[in-house]
């Protein structure tokens, strides 16, 4: 686990594959002051492990291109990306697209 001083919470809604590999719907995570998206990734990476890595991160440990990411109904590709700043009690949604027909 790691260690936070918290300063709120943010749930977590796991959609996809996410859902699939964390083994459950949502979770609460701890987050710091100024805590971002990019941080609250890699927090959910120590946490659930090397699976959830792969499908976050590219080997050279940017951010996979086909991940949708939202805080609070907002994708964050509209707000600050990655950098977009999380506060207590927001909701991320986490999934990769889906196709269908």
């Amino acid at each position: 686990m790691y260690n936070v001083r918290a300063m709120g919470k943010v749930h977590v809604k796991f959609l996809t594959a996410f859902k699939e590999i964390a083994k459950r719907d949502s979770a609460d995570i701890d987050i710091e002051e100024d805590e971002t998206v990019e941080k609250l990734l890699d927090h959910l990476c120590d946490q659930f492990g090397e699976e959830i890595r792969k499908l976050i991160f590219r080997r050279n440990g940017s951010a996979a291109g086909n991940l949708v990411i939202f805080v609070n109904g907002r994708n964050i590709l509209t707000l600050n990306g990655l950098k977009t700043r999380l506060n207590d009690g927001d909701y991320l949604i986490l999934s990769t697209p889906v196709v269908g027909g």
